[in-house]
């Protein structure tokens, strides 16, 4: 059989693997961040299989999509690049996994486990070296024997008898040659030039078999691939030394290299209970399919999650992950609150139910919950497969009907045995029997999950305790300070009242000591005003009326401070907010500072918007024990001024900051309201545009204590 000859019937045959040149394209539009919604539509619209799953997984009737999807655009721009791109490997490879059904098991599970490992190689070398497109070397590893994998779909019985024959991949080339006039690397590198794959690649294929000695002389694209076919041998540790002449990475680098691929396959593998070497009859090969789909997705998603800065994008990233690999449209998240010792309820902000799960909150002290269960035991519970004895919690079965499922999968988010909270999946049986079979998938999803929603935790955390320490260290520093000071300054005012009773009243000196009096009266103001930033006076928590107290410091300051500076006053109150437990001298301070700073702020007019409203969402229902957690108000205080300088922001509430260039203000005013908004329980932020205004946000509990 001539080489003509084979490559002729090859491509006319109904088995001819199909381009993939639509995955490139589209992995390397959705690695750029100058891709519009456009480009990848267009790129999209040219492959009708990725078009019929990408709308396959939109129109599932489970997605439960706010409104209906029903062009390619509205499903890129719902999904997102990174979806987009995991949905694009795992359709695109999968056509190539579909070239074993003549094949005994045995060759397949080799095949794919050295081709695999590969590819992870080549990848990791590619990076190594900063080369463009690692994608397209990983691409070559995966895919370096497709062509054996050609040459036994399209003639099983010849190829069985090379099989029989050959003990060795060197006879069973050799064969191969004798038999179809071409070997594997040849029809691999013809199905890269047909594919108008880069040139470079299919040159390393096609010279993936030569002599080390001949691929010295070769181009970087050939040593990688040839390196990294030589690198996923079973011996490679023993061998690197015979391959460093080909490249300038590191001998120890290639054994870590080697070591880590080596742990990827085989940890994936264990995961998703595949043993990889053996034949496992039909179910090996439909797992390993599943794995190298799970994985292109899965990689993707932890890519993501690395990035991720705040729990709202980590808890997004992860329930489009469930999506897309296991088919499950709705995800409900329960997160550990310590210091209330409950879990509050979380989800998309696309879901139906986003306001109800926002609001309601599971206390640890219920026994009865499976979702309290799976955080305390870090174990998955699943409803469907409680005994008929076992009733479901209350609060179970009121989560399952919000889900719309005949019951949920529970699954613990923690990392180093610390538990964050619980991810609760809608399922019916076909669903659960799904995530049970992929328990070390499900089990990397938690994990990193867990891993992310702490790092994120610990940034904020470890930020605001910075923070609070260096707000402690000036409040001990300024005690200090104040307490020097009044001795000398006590001291200085008895001695010129005594010597003003030593002097005649009308003696010209009196003025004097009058004068240095004063002097020395309005030191002692300033100290008053540093121990308000130090330890502000905090009399006693009692009910008040929160809309009630802004209208009157409003109507108060209009007269002195606004209308003088034409400044125009207006209040949005929030009918619904109750009273809140706090301190009424506190709150009033805080509310004539921070209006007396925007109008300061604006020496040319302007608008000063102050709006009350409460926290709906943060008001959370202990479902189970029919009680309610009360929530938040926020007193927002806005102005149409020159806004804040950038470079302010970070130190705004720390003392001698002030907003007012060329002033003579002290600076203390932003930090004083830090100090007692800290002392009500409550928060401070600060969002301001240059040119375009600020805002003061003032967050306060309903309901709290002083501080002992």
């Amino acid at each position: 059989m001539s080489e003509k000859y084979i490559f002729k019937k090859i491509k006319q045959s109904n088995m001819f693997p199909q381009l993939p040149h639509v995955m490139l394209r589209l992995i390397k539009a959705c690695n750029s961040e100058k891709t519009s919604i456009e480009e990848l539509t267009e790129i999209i619209s040219t492959d009708p299989s990725l078009t019929s799953r990408l709308m396959q997984i939109l129109g599932s009737k489970y997605m439960n999509l706010p409104k209906t999807v029903n062009n390619i655009k509205t499903a890129v721009v719902y999904l997102g690049k990174d979806t987009i791109r995991n949905i694009a490997v795992s359709t695109s490879a999968m056509r190539f996994f579909n070239f074993s059904n003549s094949a005994p098991e045995s060759v397949i599970g080799k095949i794919w486990y050295h081709s695999y490992k590969c590819g992870v190689i080549a990848k990791k070398i590619a990076e190594e070296n900063n080369f463009p497109n690692p994608d397209e070397f990983f691409l070559a590893g995966l895919l370096h024997d497709i062509g054996r994998l050609v040459l036994l779909q399209n003639f099983p019985e010849d190829y069985k008898a090379i099989l029989q024959t050959s003990s060795n991949e060197k006879q069973t080339i050799s064969a191969e040659m004798e038999m179809f006039g071409a070997d594997t690397p040849q029809i691999s590198a013809w199905l890269f030039s047909q594919w108008n794959l880069n040139p470079l690649i299919s040159d390393a294929v096609f010279f993936i078999n030569e002599s080390i000695q001949q691929i010295e002389g070769a181009l970087s694209h050939v040593k990688v691939v040839f390196i990294s076919n030589f690198l996923a041998r079973h011996d490679a540790l023993e061998k690197i030394p015979e391959i460093i002449s080909l490249t300038d990475v590191p001998p120890t680098r290639l054994e870590q290299i080697v070591i880590e691929a080596e742990k990827q396959v085989q940890e994936m593998a264990k995961r998703l209970d595949i043993k990889l070497g053996e034949a496992q009859d039909t179910f090996y090969e439909d797992s390993l399919k599943t794995e190298i789909k799970n994985l292109s997705l899965f990689y993707g998603t932890l890519q993501n999650l690395m990035h991720a800065r705040d729990i709202d994008t980590v808890l997004d990233i992860v329930h489009n992950g469930f999506k897309i690999v296991f088919n499950i449209p709705r995800v409900f998240y329960f997160l550990l609150d310590e210091k209330k010792n409950i879990l509050t309820g979380f989800c998309s902000s696309y879901d139906k139910s986003y306001k109800i799960i926002k609001s309601i909150a599971l206390p640890l002290s219920n026994q009865t919950s499976l979702l309290i269960k799976c955080l305390k035991e870090l174990k998955v519970q699943n409803s469907l497969k409680t005994k008929d004895s076992e009733k479901l919690a209350i609060s179970d079965t009121q989560i399952i009907r919000l889900l719309k499922s005949k019951g949920i999968y529970c699954i613990p988010i923690y990392s180093s045995e610390k538990a964050s909270g619980v991810m609760v999946l809608g399922v019916d049986e076909t669903g659960a029997k799904n995530l049970e079979d992929n328990k070390g998938l499900v089990k990397l999803f938690s994990k990193q999950t867990g891993v992310c929603i702490q790092g994120v935790r610990f940034y904020k955390e470890y930020a605001i305790d910075i923070h609070e320490k260096k707000m402690e260290a000036y409040s001990t520093l300024t005690d200090k300070v104040i307490h020097e000071i009044n001795n000398p300054i006590s001291i200085i005012k008895n001695y010129i009242e005594t010597l003003g009773l030593k002097l005649p009243d009308k003696h010209p000196a009196q003025d004097e000591l009058l004068f240095i009096g004063e002097e020395m009266n309005r030191v002692a103001g300033l100290l008053d005003q540093l121990r308000s930033f130090s330890r502000p006076k905090i009399d006693g928590f009692e009910s008040v009326d929160i809309n009630r107290v802004c209208q009157s410091i409003l109507e108060l300051l209009k007269k002195s401070i606004l209308l003088p500076r034409q400044i125009e006053a207006s209040i949005n109150i929030d009918p619904d907010i109750p009273k809140a437990k706090t301190d009424l001298n506190g709150l009033k301070q805080v509310l004539i500072n921070l209006i007396k700073n925007s109008a300061e702020a604006m020496d040319k007019g302007g608008k000063i918007t102050l709006t009350t409203r409460f926290l709906s969402e943060s008001q959370k229902i202990l479902i189970d024990e029919k009680k309610q957690i009360p929530g938040n108000i926020e007193l927002i205080i806005s102005d149409n001024g020159p806004g804040i300088d950038e470079n302010l922001k970070e130190t705004l509430f720390e003392p001698y900051t002030t907003t007012k260039i060329g002033s003579s203000n002290s600076g203390l005013g932003l930090s004083i309201v830090h100090s007692i908004v800290k002392e009500l329980n409550g928060q401070i932020r600060c969002e301001s545009n240059r040119g375009k205004g600020t805002s003061f946000i003032v967050t306060l509990p309903v309901s709290s204590l002083k501080k002992e």
